[in-house]
């Protein structure tokens, strides 16, 4: 097999298996537009991406990706019973992220930059 499939009710994502080799600002920024959800929470103030839909070692790989471009981030736990997980950023990297993925997200997206 050559991809990561992750699925949601009936349809099903697929990644490539050499993410790592492609991913770049312009995947980050697509990923934040698409699964992207700002927490507006006092404290957290923070981006998360949504993954319930891959299994934990699919979002431990896609937190590698992130490591690759210096952005900090953790796994949190969505649904303990199915085992779901969200990846999010750490509050440390926003500006990074911000910095990285700004010139290419559409500007009725930068709302979840927190922005």
């Amino acid at each position: 097999m050559n991809e990561i499939i992750g699925k949601t009710q009936n349809l099903y994502k697929f990644v490539p298996l050499n993410l790592s080799e492609i991913f770049s600002e312009i995947s980050l920024a697509y990923w934040i537009m698409g699964d992207g959800y700002f927490d507006l929470h006092v404290k957290t103030k923070t981006l998360l991406l949504c993954t319930e839909s891959f299994t934990k070692e699919e979002c431990i790989i896609f937190l590698s990706l992130l490591v690759k471009l210096n952005i900090k981030s953790t796994l949190k736990v969505r649904d303990k019973v199915r085992n779901k997980y969200r990846i999010r950023i750490s509050k440390i990297s926003m500006d990074r992220v911000i910095f990285l993925v700004k010139l290419y997200i559409r500007i009725d997206f930068l709302y979840k930059l927190g922005i």
